[in-house]
């Protein structure tokens, strides 16, 4: 089952992580160091594709709960969250 998570690391690492995460699934950006992706994959599983070559760079993967969300953010991240909505 499809899950979705938060990605964020350091931004001085984005070249390193960028391309590892737009690999993993549908996602969008926001900041400069913040991903929301849509995984089968558990958080482990994730760090351990992520940090394949290199596991000491600092990073934070938390699955969201996409039945409960508010803020004020760009409107791409609310079309995605709305997308993977979790109905049950």
């Amino acid at each position: 089952m499809k899950k979705v998570y938060l990605i964020q690391y350091n931004a001085s690492d984005s070249i390193y992580f960028e391309s590892r995460v737009k690999n993993l699934g549908d996602w969008v950006k926001y900041f400069s160091d913040n991903y929301i992706i849509v995984s089968e994959l558990d958080a482990t599983q994730i760090y351990d594709q992520l940090t394949e070559e290199d596991d000491t760079k600092s990073i934070l993967i938390i699955q969201l709960d996409t039945k409960n969300y508010y803020g004020r953010m760009n409107t791409k991240v609310w079309d995605f969250l709305k997308k993977h909505k979790v109905l049950k």
